[in-house]
């Protein structure tokens, strides 16, 4: 699953879309549903592309085999 953060007229933002339009597996949200902590991550690019891995045992798996 792809979270994807967008702001209105935003050339990237739109291309993103594209790449994604065949793609069930993406949540698109504006910039201003979304906490500014979160947005700080981004020093203002956009958008902002987030995958979700999973739930605990998932991060588990991912952080004890990748050290």
């Amino acid at each position: 699953m792809i979270l994807l953060i967008t702001k209105q007229n935003c050339l990237s933002c739109a291309r993103a879309r594209i790449l994604l339009q065949d793609h069930n597996n993406y949540i698109e949200l504006d910039r201003n549903y979304v906490s500014s902590s979160i947005l700080e991550m981004g020093n203002g690019e956009y958008p902002m592309v987030f995958t979700y891995s999973g739930g605990y045992q998932e991060l588990e798996k991912h952080i004890l085999h990748s050290q």
